[in-house]
């Protein structure tokens, strides 16, 4: 696997990194916001609605024992003419209430069950965003460092550029070989100009004097 990559648009890495921190920030929203709503709902069967079922189950307990003694009140007492009367009310409200008792029992039953089956799902869906959850909050800030480290060393190699107008190459062309002939003129070395002769100096006469006679006569 190779180590380098090909980079054609630091821009492009700073939308990718802006795209990286918003994707982290909505995730983490998500998580807290699941998290959250299971905690709403974990109150509202194991705190609300238990407790409103508890205290429902209790009054009409209370309803039903009411019902139950005025029905047998009306069996146990005669009425003004000595007769038994049939009691169709009291035994129409002793259904009713028996009725609402056993809607209470089931409902305090189903929110205790619900609960646990909630509890159970929670778990499990900790256990299945855990890993997640781990990489969001500890890979995401990780990644999103290490763009800022790779834009900033990308930038700064950018900066290196020669400034506007200059060659590197000529430059240090010029540093090696120095300035080149101008245009038209000839790159070989110039021909050497030949130097004007001098006659050698004659040796002076000797003096007629300093000569002998010998020497005299013989130059006649």
């Amino acid at each position: 696997m190779s180590n380098t990559a090909r980079v054609d648009s630091i821009d492009t890495l700073k939308v990718f990194r802006v795209a990286l921190i918003k994707f982290g920030e909505e995730s983490n929203a998500a998580l807290a916001s699941a998290e959250s709503e299971m905690q709403r709902m974990v109150g509202w069967l194991e705190r609300d609605q238990q407790s409103f079922w508890q205290m429902q189950l209790r009054k009409r307990q209370e309803g039903l024992s009411r019902a139950q003694e005025a029905l047998r009140m009306k069996k146990l007492f005669p009425d003004s003419s000595g007769r038994f009367p049939t009691p169709v009310e009291e035994e129409k409200a002793v259904r009713k209430w028996k009725a609402a008792v056993e809607e209470a029992e089931q409902k305090l039953a189903a929110c205790k069950r619900y609960a646990r089956i909630l509890q159970k799902a929670i778990m499990d869906y900790k256990g299945g965003v855990q890993r997640f959850s781990t990489w969001v909050e500890a890979e995401v800030p990780n990644a999103v460092a290490r763009l800022d480290r790779m834009v900033g060393t990308l930038e700064a190699y950018v900066a290196l550029t020669a400034p506007s107008g200059a060659s590197p190459v000529r430059d240090a062309s010029l540093q090696a070989f120095g300035a080149a002939a101008p245009p038209g003129e000839s790159m070989a070395r110039p021909a050497e100009e030949p130097q004007p002769s001098v006659p050698a100096p004659e040796a002076p006469a000797a003096d007629a004097a300093d000569r002998g006679p010998d020497e005299a006569r013989g130059d006649e």
